[in-house]
């Protein structure tokens, strides 16, 4: 393929509602601390740093969850392996092991050799839990491709 740079065939990311819920739980409460420690400069006391200490604390706690949850999630096809970026970890999958490729609810189920399927679910809205089939077109693609050829892309 032309467009490989880097060893990296193609990213994917969570649909854009999911990205779009990302922003807004990481941005929504550090506006909201903002403005509670724009009150401690105006009414410097205890109480008011106090409250904005707990506001600070809670909009990293959802600012974190959006990262961890949405915006950091992504697939990376690459030259020699799949990289799935998930809520709960990292997988990286040789292209060795890739039996098929298929679409979930959740995501792209990627099938191996040994029976196992892993599911990438950056190919998801997350935040709706919808299917991703405009996009998975392009996974597909690529996938059937590398296995058809059994060779470097």
């Amino acid at each position: 393929m032309d467009d490989v740079r880097d060893g990296v065939i193609g990213v994917w990311r969570v649909g854009w509602s999911g990205r779009l819920l990302g922003y807004v739980l990481a941005a929504g409460p550090g506006c909201g601390a903002l403005s509670v420690w724009l009150g401690v400069l105006s009414h410097p006391d205890a109480q008011s740093a106090g409250a904005a200490g707990i506001a600070t604390a809670v909009a990293l706690g959802f600012w974190l969850f959006a990262w961890w949850g949405l915006l950091r999630v992504r697939l990376e096809l690459a030259t020699d392996m799949i990289v799935m970026v998930n809520p709960w970890g990292t997988q990286r999958l040789p292209w060795s092991r890739v039996s098929a490729v298929s679409l979930g609810n959740w995501g792209a189920l990627f099938h191996t050799t040994d029976g196992f399927t892993y599911t990438a679910y950056a190919l998801s809205d997350l935040a709706g839990g919808t299917r991703q089939d405009e996009r998975f077109a392009d996974v597909r693609r690529i996938v059937e491709d590398r296995l058809r050829s059994g060779q470097p892309l």
